[in-house]
């Protein structure tokens, strides 16, 4: 009975450390996983401060290069040099903004797959068999 008992004991200690293990080394993958995903973080927000100055300065330059051509046209015909621009610029931005609509519609939302695994895991490890 002793030496059954001991035996007992030594599996549940040698589970227990185990369990210990396998728990830390999950700790330091969820860790490393914050971590890699404050650095993607950052890497988007620089990415995306740089293309809000790339579209801030374009758009500068494209206005400026209206205005000069409206200004190089015969005082007469600026009023309808200026109106034909603005509509120009209205259906690009008109379709510009569909197109995005179109793009954002066709393509899945992040991380669907792992929330569907997710859904599917919980499913199957709270059923009762």
């Amino acid at each position: 009975m002793n030496r059954l008992s001991t035996g007992i004991f030594g599996f549940t200690g040698a589970a227990t450390r185990l369990g210990g293990v396998a728990t830390q080394i999950l700790q330091d993958r969820l860790a490393l996983l914050a971590l890699e995903l404050r650095e993607a973080k950052i890497r988007f927000v620089q990415a995306l401060v740089l293309v809000c100055l790339g579209v801030v300065f374009s758009l500068l330059g494209l206005v400026l290069l209206m205005v000069a051509g409206v200004w190089i046209l015969p005082p007469e015909w600026r009023v309808y040099g200026l109106a034909t621009l603005a509509v120009a610029s209205l259906i690009a931005g008109v379709a510009a903004f569909r197109t995005l609509v179109r793009a954002l519609a066709q393509n899945p939302l992040a991380f669907d797959q792992s929330v569907a695994e997710l859904k599917k895991d919980a499913t199957c490890f709270l059923t009762k068999n």
